[in-house]
């Protein structure tokens, strides 16, 4: 059987060969080169148009840094390179079949005038408009000199041009034939890197791994037929059966006698050959019985007996040796495929505890809105009270206890406008003074004198102010009025409830602030001294004029005038 030579680096070299080994062949594993991570800067994503990936190791080893690249679409070098790519997380956009250069023109087409091709350290130039980064490097792989002199009469894959000018190198330093050695490239660029002289140099229709193992398995058949045909079998080639068939000439009786004596003879040599040779004719059947016991007392309790491997005459064969250098490109390999595994895990940790902080502010912000909400309904907070503390207790405490008083007696727009209306006769009037100063008050009212554009300082016109103030919410300007009043003395409590209302708008703001910038959280419970409570109704006596103005109040909510 025609051996098979795979020269391309791991993990590609392993799955290649076992492509071969499913087909019946027999596949030598000989990488030349192996990959290995380069550390890295990414640049900005934002200068370029696409990412070109001519090997699929730029995503096995990228790292951490392929992340910043994900917005942009990919530019592969093969359906190999164009599934890893796809695997990653992304987008691809063109897929070549032929060589870089040649996918590079087809993307300048379609519109990617600038490229970021993430390479190897040894590369070619892919033409213009192509900015090049090193992620992995291609580190050579000793060879035995025994190993290149192997390839003769064998078929050797080659899956890069730089392998291919590292495999003429090889086979001239040990001396090996190159007429000897068939070639399956797996472009036309890499079977012309290999040069002249080999047997034959078969081209794979399309630039991918399956391509090459196909055509391989296709050229050893051809050559296993080729090779039966000029042994003599004349049915390999041909199924012809002659009809005369010439008559047979029987050997005379003597030469058979003499035939039969030879082979008795024979036969005794080899018997008596076999039982002084051979382990299990005898000979040595007390070494094997020895050697059988050493096995089994070697085992131990466990009952199990390690089988050796035999060689042809049934003698113990020494193991495999272990190459070195694959076993130090795995581990490589592995080592790059941890870290990015740390990495991608760091990230994801980090991306956790951004989203954590995310929902601790959204749910600040919800405890702030409902606790206003209920303050505009005039309600109390119930549970939302115990969330203020929780969440803001230690972050705003003056503000958490203000809203918290103000919660307790809640004071509404409704409850203002009403009690506002209940005393609207006693603050702009002047009842409170003597006849004569009630007269010489109307008197200075009937001329008035004051800039143009001011506000009317008639009492009336300031009591439509504060309603129309009140109706837009704006609390802290119609209590400002008030008390620009004749009557203001006689709206004590109605601006004590107005202040509170003022008070407790002014908390929420900051309350609203802090979950906005981050301050909410979950801390423990800190206990929040509480003022007693306040008279749930109050009233105003006007004791000049003997009587009483009460501010309408909701059962449950305190007054003000």
């Amino acid at each position: 059987m025609t051996p098979v030579v795979v020269l391309r680096p791991e993990p590609g070299n392993t799955r290649t060969a076992t492509s071969l080994r499913a087909l019946g062949l027999e596949a030598r594993q000989v990488p030349l080169f192996g990959v290995v991570p380069v550390d890295w800067t990414p640049p900005d994503p934002a200068g370029f148009d696409g990412l070109l990936l001519t090997s699929a190791n730029a995503v096995r080893h990228g790292g951490a840094g392929l992340d910043a690249f994900k917005r942009l679409p990919v530019v592969a070098v093969g359906a190999a390179t164009a599934a890893a790519a796809t695997k990653a997380g992304f987008a691809v956009a063109v897929t070549g079949s032929d060589d870089a250069r040649a996918v590079v023109a087809d993307a300048r087409d379609r519109g990617f005038a600038r490229l970021l091709h993430l390479a190897g350290r040894d590369r070619r130039e892919t033409g213009d408009g192509v900015e090049a980064i090193t992620v992995y490097a291609s580190d050579t792989v000793p060879i035995d000199p025994e190993d290149a002199r192997s390839f003769e009469d064998a078929i050797v894959l080659v899956h890069s041009v730089r392998a291919a000018e590292r495999l003429a190198e090889l086979v001239d330093a040990a001396g090996t034939a190159r007429h000897r050695i068939a070639l399956v490239a797996i472009s036309r660029a890499v079977g012309d890197a290999a040069g002249h002289g080999w047997r034959d140099v078969t081209i794979a229709p399309q630039p991918t791994d399956p391509a090459v193992v196909a055509l391989a398995a296709a050229h050893a058949n051809t050559r296993a037929i080729d090779q039966r045909a000029r042994g003599g079998d004349k049915h390999a080639m041909s199924d012809y059966v002659p009809t005369d068939r010439p008559r047979a000439r029987g050997p005379k009786m003597g030469v058979i006698l003499a035939l039969v004596g030879l082979a008795f003879v024979a036969g005794l040599g080899l018997m008596g050959y076999a039982a002084k040779k051979l382990p299990w004719f005898g000979g040595h059947a007390t070494t094997a019985g020895t050697t059988t016991a050493a096995q089994k007392a070697a085992a131990g309790s466990s009952g199990y007996i390690p089988s050796q491997p035999l060689g042809p005459n049934g003698e113990p064969q020494a193991p495999a040796p272990i190459d070195t250098a694959v076993l130090a490109t795995r581990e490589a390999t592995l080592a790059a495929q941890l870290t990015a595994l740390e990495t991608r895990t760091a990230t994801i940790a980090t991306d956790a505890s951004a989203a954590a902080g995310q929902a601790t502010r959204a749910e600040g912000l919800l405890v702030a809105f409902a606790a206003r909400r209920a303050l505009d309904r005039g309600v109390t907070l119930g549970y939302l009270e115990e969330q203020l503390r929780l969440r803001f207790g230690q972050a705003q405490p003056r503000a958490t206890t203000t809203l918290i008083q103000a919660a307790r007696q809640p004071v509404t727009l409704e409850d203002l406008r009403q009690g506002l209306d209940t005393i609207a006769p006693d603050i702009t009037s002047t009842t409170g003074d003597g006849w004569l100063d009630t007269i010489q008050h109307q008197i200075d009212s009937l001329v008035v004198l004051r800039k143009a554009g001011t506000p009317s300082t008639m009492p009336a016109d300031r009591l439509a102010r504060v309603r129309r103030l009140l109706e837009a919410g704006q609390v802290e300007a119609a209590r400002a009025e008030v008390a620009r009043l004749p009557g203001a003395n006689q709206a004590s409590n109605w601006m004590e409830a107005a202040g509170r209302y003022v008070q407790a708008r002014h908390a929420l703001d900051v309350i609203e602030n802090a979950a906005l910038i981050g301050q909410a959280g979950q801390p423990q419970p800190a206990p929040v001294v509480m003022p007693s409570a306040v008279t749930e109704t109050s009233t105003v006596t006007d004791e000049s004029a003997g009587s009483q103005a009460a501010v309408p109040k909701p059962a449950g909510q305190a007054t003000g005038q």
